[in-house]
């Protein structure tokens, strides 16, 4: 059995022995290479390199074939050589594949397979609409590896330039100025990791720059004196170097073009009487035009303001101006006014959410004055985005040739009476009327009247006490808009009183007229006799002179009243309140009479009572009314119901009330003679 055995272990050892000898073998010991970087050459061939693995071995040898192909071919190197150059003529057309293995010849051991590589090939296409894009795509060098990629470009007959890196694989370069016509541009990517820098295959393409720049931003479109200004912020392209503005009329159109700058002063177009929109477009070396989009879609414009005072009569001002669109947006609108050459005052901040915008200045303007106005767009920190132009306006109402309370009088002894003048009456739709009973500083408003005649009108006081106070009054014109154009001189109403100084003297007095001034004549004193003016009356005194004393001691009328009138130069009067002579009332009465002798009717004599209040009776013994009147000028003819009254005694009843008011009767008898 042993024998047996020891056969076989021989033959097992001898049939390994002589498999060495046919074949390298592969030695689980055997070092692994690692490739680090392969690089395309410019006349195709590649460039490798690795690291030298620690061990023993006594070779390199590297494997290559072209991805798409599925035999490699093979270089064997020393063991101390880290890199070499495989002689490829087409690496800039055809992509490779490489890997690294060591070996050993006695025993001949080959290790493991080290890291696959791939070179970098480059392909350029055109990315964009035009000609204006390139695009770069590669593959990496080996799976997952990371690093930067270096873009170089260059002309045909130029040396490569840095354009740009990225750790991607692929890139899109845009065109620029100077290749402004159709250039063939060549394209290398250098990949850069550690020790690793491997360039790419060359790949190139026709292009120039067709790109359209970007557009700029607008900043913010004002008026300073007079001129619009548009502001905006550079495009972010580079190589733009001018900028075009337009101007919306139905749509957009050149306006101008400036270089490098970010504003444009527009000198063709007046913002001061007319609403302007802009845009601006950029324009790059290459003469591309920017699409405008951005500024078209979010246009700026003017802010015109415009204003008049007609509406509101002349004396305030009325303005209205138009939205000013901005992002971020306005925060306020502020409103400001100069008037005679002085500085100018902010008068009114207002909401910028409105639909329209109107202000009315509360300011009541002077005629003739020059007011300067202008409208300012605000930002949240109150800086001052875009400004209007300044308007003048001047106010120029139609002027009174004349107003004036002419004069005021006493009417009926009831009320007064205010005669105004106004000329042209056309500019007047209401009358005010102030008064007082205290002095000239304290008239109040009572009533407003409208202007309804011609250059003057009659304005009544029914509420006056006239034989209580006399009155200071005041009148105001008011226009159409409600606004206060002039106001009258004040002028005083005439109160009279009278006093009984004894012995049937009695004085008057009365306070002067006011406002006539110097054209005050005269006062004249009217007495009358129940209504009818004495004889000798009216007495003229001089305007100095507020008293006047009568004697009236023989006056036989049943009523005595008094009034005065100042009289003007021109003869217009203003009349006083009536007084009434103070007197004790008087009946006279006969008791009996003669229907048909010297004095035919039967009539009481009656002094100093209220004619209205009269009432006189006569009843027979039974008591029958025989006569009755109410009229003191009336007496009983000594009929009763169309006959004679029989010879008889009648009773009689005459009631009435004094001056003073007071309520009195008088009863008696008459005899009817026959």
């Amino acid at each position: 059995m042993r024998r047996i055995e020891l056969k076989l272990n021989i033959l097992l050892f001898l049939l390994a022995f002589s498999g060495l000898l046919l074949s390298p073998a592969i030695a689980s010991a055997q070092p692994v290479p690692a490739l680090n970087c392969v690089s395309v050459e410019d006349d195709g061939s590649l460039t490798v390199s690795w690291s030298i693995p620690s061990g023993t071995f006594d070779g390199f040898r590297l494997f290559y074939r072209p991805t798409s192909g599925s035999v490699s071919n093979s270089i064997d190197l020393t063991n101390t050589t880290n890199s070499t150059n495989i002689a490829v003529s087409d690496g800039q057309s055809v992509g490779y594949e490489l890997y690294l293995v060591t070996f050993t010849v006695s025993p001949p051991q080959v290790s493991p397979e080290s890291n696959h590589l791939r070179s970098m090939m480059l392909a350029v296409s055109n990315a964009g609409a035009g000609l204006g894009i390139a695009r770069l795509d590669w593959n990496r060098i080996q799976a997952g590896s990371t690093g930067v990629f270096n873009i170089y470009r260059k002309e045909l007959a130029g040396t490569y330039t840095l354009i740009a890196n990225t750790s991607n694989t692929s890139y899109n370069d845009t065109i620029s100025s100077p290749y402004c016509t159709n250039t063939n541009l060549f394209y290398r990517v250098e990949f850069s990791s550690g020790s690793c820098v491997a360039n790419s295959s060359v790949a190139s393409g026709s292009f120039r720059d067709d790109n359209k720049p970007k557009d700029p931003v607008l900043s913010y479109v004002t008026i300073v004196n007079g001129i619009a200004e548009v502001h905006w912020l550079h495009s972010p392209t580079n190589d733009v170097t001018s900028y075009v503005v337009e101007n919306f009329d139905a749509g957009f159109f050149f306006l101008g073009s400036t270089g490098y700058v970010t504003e444009y002063t527009d000198i063709v177009h007046d913002p001061c009487t007319e609403f302007i929109v802009y845009a601006v477009k950029a324009e790059d070396q290459c003469g591309n035009s920017s699409s405008g989009s951005i500024n078209y879609n979010y246009p700026l414009n003017t802010i015109l303001l415009e204003g008049e005072t007609t509406t509101l009569c002349h004396r305030k001002a009325t303005l209205t101006w138009n939205e000013y669109k901005n992002d971020p947006g306005v925060s306020s609108y502020k409103v400001f006014r100069s008037d005679g050459g002085g500085a100018a005052v902010e008068i009114a901040s207002l909401d910028p959410n409105s639909s329209s915008y109107t202000f009315v200045d509360p300011e009541l303007l002077t005629a003739g004055t020059p007011y300067i106005y202008q409208v300012a767009a605000m930002r949240s920190d109150g800086t001052t985005i875009s400004q209007s132009c300044e308007i003048q306006l001047v106010p120029d109402p139609e002027p009174f040739t004349l107003f004036e309370m002419d004069y005021l009088t006493v009417v009926d002894n009831d009320h007064i009476e205010l005669f105004v003048n106004g000329e042209p009456s056309s500019l007047i739709s209401t009358i005010e009327v102030r008064r007082s009973a205290v002095n000239g500083s304290s008239v109040e408003l009572i009533m407003n009247e409208p202007w309804t005649g011609g250059s003057q009108i009659t304005i009544s006081d029914a509420t006056a006490m006239v034989n209580e106070s006399s009155y200071y009054y005041s009148v105001t014109a008011i226009d159409a808009c409600g606004f206060e154009l002039e106001t009258s001189n004040i002028s005083r109403s005439i109160y009279l009183q009278i006093e009984d100084q004894g012995n049937d003297q009695f004085r008057l007095s009365w306070n002067p007229y006011e406002d006539w001034g110097g054209s005050l004549l005269e006062y004249n004193i009217y007495r009358l006799a129940d209504g009818v003016i004495e004889a000798g009356f009216p007495r003229s005194v001089p305007p100095s002179q507020l008293t006047f004393n009568d004697l009236a001691g023989d006056l036989v009328a049943n009523r005595t009243t008094y009034y005065v009138e100042a009289i003007r130069n021109d003869d217009v009067a203003s009349r006083s309140n009536e007084v009434l002579l103070p007197a004790e009332s008087e009946v006279i009465i006969a008791n009996a009479f003669r229907p048909t002798g010297i004095t035919p009717t039967f009539k009481p004599r009656v002094k100093n009572i209220e004619p209205d209040s009269y009432l006189f009776v006569v009843y027979n013994r039974w008591g029958q009314l025989v006569f009755e009147t109410k009229n003191p000028a009336e007496g009983w003819n000594g009929q009763f119901n169309g006959n004679e009254a029989s010879r008889d005694i009648y009773a009689y009843i005459i009631t009435f009330s004094d001056l003073a008011g007071n309520k009195k009767s008088k009863i008696g008898s008459v005899m009817v003679v026959r």
